[in-house]
């Protein structure tokens, strides 16, 4: 599914790019990324969830099959959940603000799809480092 959405979304885009201009192109990404920023990282971070569980079936290492399987599908449930808001929050835009994405002002536009990509980069990659320092902070109390 995910490489099936891939193609599309590039055969898509590299249509735009062949036989339009640049405000055809540009028009088209606006219309995508705007929903798309949530989409497309839910669905590849989904897609690696589901290769952990495979990777941990085909390969478990000191355990035996069943239970690294269910460590396995334990922590990619996890990753899962954490990708549903994501899910949840791309519909949303997809329903209520894509539609006006050609007749809102373009900094506005840039402004939703950078500030997704903030807040992505924010949630999976400052947040966890936060929160590990605060859980292994090794200060010594008196």
């Amino acid at each position: 599914v995910l490489f099936k959405n891939c193609i599309m979304l590039g055969s898509f885009q590299y249509l735009f790019f062949q036989y339009g201009d640049f405000q055809s192109l540009q028009s088209s990404a606006r219309g995508i990324w705007i929903h798309g920023v949530f989409e497309i990282f839910a669905m590849v971070i989904e897609a690696a969830a589901g290769m952990m569980m495979g990777a941990s079936l085909l390969f478990p290492k000191t355990y035996s099959r069943f239970n690294s399987f269910k460590y396995g599908a334990k922590n990619a449930f996890k990753i899962f959940v954490s990708t549903v808001p994501f899910t949840i929050f791309a519909g949303i835009l997809e329903g209520f603000v894509t539609r006006h994405a050609l007749t809102m002002p373009f900094v506005l536009n840039m402004f939703i799809i950078f500030g997704t990509l903030v807040f992505i980069t924010y949630y999976y990659c400052v947040y966890p480092y936060i929160v590990n320092r605060k859980i292994n902070k090794n200060d010594a109390v008196l």
